[in-house]
C-alpha cells in the first residue's frame, strides 16, 4: 500500500516539474521606474531592495524602493517620471519608498529621508493629488501643497540649532507633522521644525523666526528652474 502511494506521489511531482520550471523561468516583476539621475557631482551610489549597490551616474534609472546616498561634497539631481525634481545635498541618504504614476487616484509618492537634506519641486502627482505625496523622516512627515521646499535632518544640537527635522519653503505651502498629530503649516520663506527631543512644556513642532544658516541650498539649485517645466494637471477621475 505504501509503495503504491509513494509511486503516485512521485508521478505527481514528475508531472508538476514542467509547470514549476515554467514559473521559475518567468521574468521577475520589477518595481516601477520612478525617474532617472539627471546630474551627479561627486561620489554617490544607488542601492536596490536586495542591498546591491551601483554608482549613481547621469541617466541612471531609479526605481521605487531604491536608496540613493551622496558622499561628502557630492550632490545628485533626480528628475522623476511625473516631472518632479529632487536634489540631494552632500552626506544625504534618501529612499524612494513608493512611486505610482498611472493617472489614477492611487498615484502617490513617498520619500524617506534618513540623513542629510534635500530640495524638492512638486510634479504632476503632487499637483493633481497633493495629499498623496509625502516626505518623511524619523521625527516628522511633510505634506505638500504644490510646492518648492527643503527638508533637512539635524542629528544633534549645533549651537542654537536644535536636533530635528527642518522644513523650509521657497514657494507654495507644506505641512509638517509629528507622530502625536501636532502640526504646523509652513508658508513661503518660513521654516518649520519638528524637534527630536522636545523639552518639558515645549511644542514638538513649531515655526522658526529665522531660516537657519545651514539651509542655504547647493550647487544644483540653479538647474531646478531650467528643469522645471510648466506642469499641466492630470484630469481627476470620477
Amino acid at each position: 500500500m505504501k509503495n503504491s502511494q509513494t509511486a503516485r506521489l512521485s508521478r505527481r511531482w514528475l508531472l508538476a516539474l514542467p509547470l514549476l520550471g515554467a514559473l521559475l523561468a518567468l521574468p521577475q516583476a520589477r518595481a516601477q521606474d520612478a525617474g532617472a539621475i539627471e546630474r551627479v557631482n561627486g561620489t554617490a551610489s544607488i542601492a536596490n531592495a536586495a542591498n546591491q549597490t551601483r554608482p549613481a551616474r547621469n541617466g541612471e534609472t531609479l526605481r521605487a524602493g531604491e536608496t540613493v546616498t551622496t558622499e561628502n561634497g557630492a550632490e545628485v539631481l533626480i528628475k522623476m517620471k511625473d516631472d518632479s525634481i529632487v536634489t540631494l545635498r552632500q552626506n544625504t541618504q534618501v529612499k524612494i519608498a513608493e512611486f505610482r504614476y498611472e493617472d489614477k487616484p492611487t498615484d502617490g509618492v513617498l520619500v524617506n529621508l534618513f540623513k542629510g537634506s534635500l530640495r524638492a519641486v512638486t510634479g504632476l502627482v503632487g499637483k493633481a493629488r497633493p495629499g498623496n505625496v509625502k516626505f518623511s523622516t524619523s521625527t516628522a512627515t511633510v505634506g505638500i501643497r504644490g510646492t518648492d521646499f527643503e527638508v533637512a535632518i539635524l542629528e544633534q544640537d549645533e549651537g542654537s540649532n536644535r536636533a530635528g527635522t527642518y522644513n523650509y519653503v521657497y514657494d507654495g505651502q507644506t505641512n509638517i507633522q509629528v507622530a502625536s498629530g501636532q502640526n504646523v503649516n509652513v508658508a513661503p520663506e518660513q521654516t518649520g521644525l519638528a524637534l527630536s527631543a522636545p523639552r518639558p512644556g515645549e511644542e514638538p513642532v513649531q515655526l522658526l523666526r529665522e531660516r537657519p544658516a545651514f539651509l542655504r541650498g547647493g550647487g544644483f539649485d540653479a538647474l531646478i528652474i531650467n528643469l522645471t517645466q510648466p506642469i499641466q494637471v492630470m484630469p481627476r477621475l470620477r
